[in-house]
């Protein structure tokens, strides 16, 4: 498994999160929303964010480092078709690793996302 994010696939352009919140669409929990443009013309990107209501900027450091955590070892995981942005919510702040992976789960499958296990 891979240490750290290739930085190709990590989301710069201001212009991309513009056309995931405009054109894709979002699903959501207690602990994050994933914002979903599916896109199979283009490599696909991730990014992370963290609002200011969520606390200081350790505090959104954090949170942001735990939203990458969680991508990176389930990111086989999601399809490679479409661009996703994880946005942290308040509960995510007091949240540990393993719930934050459920909840990354449960919305990639909500979000018809996830990739089936092959047998």
């Amino acid at each position: 498994m891979d240490k750290k994010l290739p930085r190709a696939i990590i989301m710069r352009d201001e212009k991309v999160f513009q056309d995931i919140y405009e054109k894709g669409y979002s699903v959501a929990d207690r602990y994050m929303v994933l914002h979903i443009l599916p896109q199979a013309q283009s490599r696909a990107k991730v990014g992370f964010a963290a609002g200011k209501k969520l606390g200081n900027a350790v505090v959104r450091n954090h949170v942001k480092r735990m939203l990458r955590e969680v991508y990176r070892h389930k990111k086989h995981r999601v399809r490679e078709d479409c661009c996703i942005f994880l946005v942290g919510r308040k509960a995510a702040v007091t949240a540990d690793l393993e719930m934050l992976h459920k909840s990354f789960r449960y919305l990639c499958k909500k979000g018809n996302i996830w990739k089936m296990a092959s047998r």
